[in-house]
């Protein structure tokens, strides 16, 4: 019977104790200034998800609109509201559904103080609005159906 032969892995061991330079690709500016061109900085980073005109987080600005959209002249519908999301923030891709579901969802995360953590309940609830700006009094959310069931 013949005996089959391993293969030996060796592992190598460094013999110096230098480390290398960084192979990173760099990319060079006019002004000299040399970064690693895979990484963008974190003001990059940060300034990319802020909106075009108000400068604000997806979320602050998502808030922002539900707590003025009771003023007379801000009375946003939902389709609305998802629009003016949309044009806000054209990088979210979330957001370019432009989906009123999306809105309903918010809304509701919004008046049970979840949508963005610390904030808490707001003082004046964000109700949805028609084309004439006035209260959708026709749609009932569950609490108000199991109320009506109890009594």
């Amino acid at each position: 019977m013949a005996r089959t032969k391993k293969t030996l892995t060796v592992k190598s061991t460094p013999t110096s104790t230098t480390k290398k330079a960084s192979t990173r690709a760099k990319r060079s500016t006019k002004g000299g200034d040399t970064r690693s061109a895979s990484k963008p900085t974190k003001s990059e980073t940060s300034l990319a998800r802020r909106g075009t005109s108000s400068g604000m987080r997806i979320m602050e600005y998502q808030d922002h609109t539900l707590d003025v959209n009771y003023k007379t002249d801000r009375r946003l519908t939902d389709v609305k509201l998802a629009e003016n999301w949309a044009k806000e923030f054209p990088f979210s891709m979330c957001l370019q559904r432009q989906s009123v579901s999306i809105v309903r969802g918010v809304r509701r995360l919004y008046n049970t103080g979840r949508h963005r953590s610390g904030v808490g309940v707001p003082t004046r609830l964000s109700v949805p609005y028609d084309d004439q700006g006035q209260p959708v009094k026709d749609r009932q959310t569950k609490t108000k159906k199991v109320v009506e069931k109890a009594a």
